[in-house]
């Protein structure tokens, strides 16, 4: 639907008004005052089912010649509904009147979810690693280091005393690494 209304004045000739007899919208729209004459001063009214659901900041406009003028009308139709009014506009001091029937359908507002929104675009990490806390992982790692390093320690000592010494290092990494874990 389109959020313009055009009214032409005196394109066809002093004080002419030339407005189409109906339009529709789905929402707040614009008057726009098309002057193709002499400078004049346009009246805008909404009728009762229309300032129901809508106002004009200002019903008095002037427009210079050869010049035009955008005025909008706010409306706050309730999603859903579908209303009908009239639009009047007067030029020539009340001599020139026009009506224009508004028809309102908040109905068709929608909005257009794309499906693919719901898709993950990132799937997370592939190979043997997947689906295992990166944590927990760096915490195997340190124990197999640790676990290593007290062979190695025990077969280079060969000694009591050393070989205990390895193990309450690699206790203490094996509790390091359950401690980042928590």
């Amino acid at each position: 639907m389109t959020d313009t209304l055009v009214a032409e004045i005196n394109r066809a000739g002093l004080h002419s008004l030339e407005v189409p007899d109906t339009f529709e919208t789905d929402g707040s729209f614009v008057v726009e005052l098309r002057n193709r004459g002499e400078p004049t001063h346009v009246h805008l009214h909404l009728d009762d089912p229309l300032s129901a659901i809508g106002s004009l900041r200002a019903s008095n406009h002037y427009v210079d010649g050869g010049d035009s003028r955008r005025v909008r009308v706010e409306l706050d139709a309730p999603s859903g509904t579908t209303e009908q009014g009239s639009l009047k506009l007067v030029t020539a001091h009340g001599a020139k009147t026009r009506y224009v029937t508004v028809k309102v359908d908040a109905a068709t507002s929608e909005v257009t979810v794309d499906p693919d929104l719901g898709t993950p675009s990132d799937s997370g990490p592939d190979g043997p690693l997947a689906g295992i806390d990166p944590l927990l992982a760096a915490a195997f790692g340190l124990g197999v280091v640790g676990v290593l390093l007290a062979i190695a320690a025990l077969v280079a000592a060969q000694g009591l005393n050393v070989a205990f010494g390895v193990l309450a290092v690699l206790a203490g990494l094996i509790a390091a690494g359950l401690a980042t874990i928590s």
